[in-house]
């Protein structure tokens, strides 16, 4: 590894980290505003729609790391990973669309399998884009270094596709007659933009770094699924680190599907504030992304992400206490959110490429396809692992759908729900990564063969 042979040039930083506008804005709405979709727009009860944001999930478990193996053995022109950017944003968009835009007057078990049935959709879709696209930063670079940049790249792009998914959406469905109608507007408009995004993404990276399959021609035979996944097992350093990142997601599931509900009932707060609290965490965690850059150069990745956890998991747990009168003090909490958030995500992604390495080290294959789509599994599953966990909450503790007033029991589930319960999940995830032990020196220490590169 040298840190001058492997830059990225500019063009292509940029015209990638686009590529992440529109994977940012389908996760945030779906993060915050779908739980929300099902039980006020569609009047679905929490434990329902709880189900229906988690059983499409399963399916990723599937399709995820296949779609990963699929890419690693693609042979094409275009190179393993750029012609699924092509196809996958074309298809993401259709069905973020279609996700969004059920019909109406169906009964509630008749939305709940319209949703699900267009949210598995609309995850296939995502899948078959974002693995192929994610993989594609373990290939650009195999400089130590260089990779932080290229992920904090990504990240403002992330960030940046957040802004607009919370600022604009609760604009966009509060524009019409119904929280139905609206929801439908924003599957239209957002659809479009994921569309741009991921089109811009696949011609920026025509000239970027790649690296090769060197086996057999993709086939149903090669794929060998259940063989790539012991092996995955096998690597000790990203298993660790999928772990930690499983509960961290879960976490952050948790909060995200309640803090909509956490800021109209508990705090009696207008629904358009969650745009502009998202605005002062997101432009927050934008600007700070350097700043844990920097700290990661002089601490290390694994010593900078345990201070992001610990702080997250502090400022989580203080918000119990707010209430309607210091009101006031959510937007300073959001800041403090954002940069803490922002050391959460640089930190873990930027140490997938080194696991990467180590497992190439292992096995003597490029994998980055089956490691990125394990990643994006892990990704999703925790965050509607959490969002199942809070709507379970929610029915158990008596919440009511499109309801104007909840109970005080309701409340305390809501208030718990987004406090101290993800508090106590990333505690956990801090624990969890004293296990991780993959560093610099190790990863200089690997004897690998060159990468097969165009």
């Amino acid at each position: 590894m040298t840190k001058s042979s492997h830059k990225i040039p500019q063009a292509i930083k940029i015209g990638w980290a686009i590529g992440e506008l529109g994977v940012a804005f389908y996760i945030v709405v779906s993060m915050a505003f779908l739980m929300f979709f099902l039980t006020e727009a569609l009047a679905i009860s929490p434990a329902y729609a709880g189900l229906a944001i988690f059983v499409p999930r399963i399916w990723d478990a599937v399709t995820d790391p296949l779609m990963g193996i699929i890419s690693d053995k693609t042979r094409s022109t275009m190179g393993r990973r750029r012609p699924y950017l092509l196809i996958g944003s074309i298809l993401f968009g259709v069905s973020f669309w279609l996700t969004l835009s059920p019909p109406d007057n169906m009964s509630e078990l008749g939305y709940v399998l319209y949703f699900s049935s267009m949210y598995i959709l609309a995850s296939t879709a995502f899948t078959l884009y974002d693995i192929p696209y994610s993989a594609m930063a373990a290939e650009m670079t195999v400089d130590y270094e260089e990779r932080i940049r290229l992920i904090s790249y990504k990240m403002m792009g992330a960030r940046s596709g957040v802004i607009i998914g919370a600022f604009f959406s609760p604009i966009i469905y509060l524009s019409q007659d119904s929280l139905k109608q609206g929801f439908a507007l924003l599957g239209t408009i957002g659809g479009f933009f994921i569309f741009i995004s991921g089109i811009i993404a696949f011609v920026s990276t025509k000239n970027a770094r790649r690296s090769e399959s060197k086996g057999d021609k993709l086939s149903f035979k090669n794929l060998q699924f259940f063989s790539e996944m012991r092996q995955l097992v096998n690597n000790s350093a990203f298993t660790r680190l999928f772990m930690v990142f499983f509960l961290q997601n879960t976490a952050i599931g948790t909060s995200a599907a309640m803090l909509i509900y956490f800021l109209i009932f508990p705090l009696g707060a207008p629904q358009e504030t969650i745009g502009t609290l998202f605005l002062y965490a997101t432009l927050t965690a934008l600007i700070s992304t350097p700043v844990w850059t920097y700290i990661s150069y002089r601490l290390g990745k694994k010593a900078t992400y345990r201070k992001s956890l610990i702080l997250t998991a502090l400022i989580f747990c203080g918000v119990f206490f707010l209430n309607s009168d210091y009101f006031f003090l959510i937007y300073g909490i959001f800041i403090l959110q954002g940069f803490g958030d922002a050391g959460n995500q640089l930190m873990p992604n930027s140490m997938v490429p080194d696991t990467v390495e180590y497992d190439y080290a292992l096995t003597g294959q490029r994998r980055e396809g089956l490691i990125y789509g394990a990643w994006a599994f892990c990704r999703k599953l925790g965050m509607a692992f959490g969002a199942l966990i809070a709507s379970l909450m929610m029915s158990s503790f008596g919440f009511i759908s499109s309801a104007s007033t909840q109970t005080e029991m309701a409340q305390l589930a809501i208030r718990i729900s987004y406090t101290i319960l993800p508090g106590l999940i990333w505690i956990a995830a801090l624990f969890l990564l004293r296990s991780y032990q993959l560093d610099p020196r190790k990863l200089q220490n690997l004897s690998v063969d060159t990468v097969v590169v165009k």
